[in-house]
């Protein structure tokens, strides 16, 4: 191998950047093995071999270290490898929209979106930008902010509404601020804690099982701390779900609780999906907004879907 060396500013013109060497990255992203990979991309396994030392080669510093048959990846080649995911997928889109074009389409947009903006501010911008762009198709999809953010970064949504890490922010994002969203705790109807006086103590929901974001989510971490600022243990009876869907089965076939969205929780308590708790518990988790990648020039549709959503999002600003 040679020294090691910075990489300049036309390092892929001087390396001889090659096509198959993204897709090769690429194909290693997805397959754990050296042949496997080959297979992939209809490659006999000595060629792919080849392909991948050429260009550890010519940028001078492994990309990989071998487990047995298993590729490893370290920490050079996960850059390469995320960046030449994101330029394979820009070409994808590249093509979809132009494809689109001919169609006579405007182009798609993918929004990823936690659940409590969904309820009223997604619905109505994306019921506007319908009667206003019917061109644009848009593409929506709802999950845990951990799990957006990671499709924001490769490249799988256009605009995120969530939370993302503090340093994305300003490194990685533009990020324009919404508000927090207030949470409350909700059951089943006729749950036994409707039986008692209101509000709701802690200390009398601590026994029930409960169904909470995974380990890591912010309405989870905030139950949690809210029981160790009362010294009390942790719900020993814990499932833990990013799933609106099976939260709200389980609520309904057992005595469990849940910590909801305001919104979701007024939305599914309408029609008598669930009741909310009267609490002692005052649960609002950190603000979230509208999160887009600094590195992406975006298209002329995904600004319209973005303009849309400013003007509906506004209401929720100063709150």
């Amino acid at each position: 191998m040679q020294e090691k060396q910075p990489l300049s500013p036309s390092w892929f013109v001087d390396i001889r950047l090659k096509f198959r060497h993204l897709q090769l990255l690429q194909a290693l992203s997805r397959h754990n093995t050296l042949q496997s990979a080959a297979e992939s991309l209809g490659l006999a396994q000595p060629a792919a071999s080849r392909l991948l030392g050429d260009l550890e080669d010519v940028i001078g510093i492994p990309l990989f270290h071998r487990e047995g048959r298993r590729l490893v990846i370290n920490a050079y080649g996960s850059v390469l490898t995320r960046h030449a995911n994101n330029l394979l997928d820009e070409l994808d889109r590249t093509r979809d929209e132009f494809n689109e074009l001919l169609s006579g389409g405007a182009g798609t947009v993918s929004i990823g979106a936690i659940d409590g903006p969904v309820v009223d501010l997604l619905t109505t911008a994306v019921l506007n930008i319908q009667c206003d762009n019917p061109n644009i198709s848009l593409e929506i999809r709802t999950g845990s902010s951990v799990g957006l953010f990671h499709d924001l970064m490769n490249g799988e949504i256009d605009i995120m509404i969530g939370r993302a890490p503090e340093d994305a922010r300003s490194m990685s994002c533009h990020y324009i601020p919404i508000g927090e969203e207030p949470m409350v705790i909700a059951a089943r109807q006729n749950h036994p804690l409707f039986m008692k006086a209101t509000p709701v103590r802690l200390e009398d929901m601590a026994p029930f099982p409960w169904v909470l974001q995974r380990k890591g989510g912010k309405s989870r971490s905030r139950l949690e701390s809210i029981f160790q600022d009362r010294n009390l243990p942790l719900p020993k009876d814990i499932i833990g779900s990013d799933s609106l869907l099976m939260t709200l089965a389980y609520l309904e076939k057992t005595e469990a609780l849940t910590v909801l969205s305001t919104a979701v929780a007024n939305q599914q308590a309408k029609y008598k999906q669930i009741q909310i708790i009267s609490s002692d518990v005052n649960i609002a988790i950190s603000s979230y907004g509208i999160l887009m990648l600094k590195s992406r020039s975006q298209s002329r549709p995904t600004m319209k879907v973005l303009d849309e959503l400013k003007k509906n999002l506004r209401p929720a600003m100063g709150g």
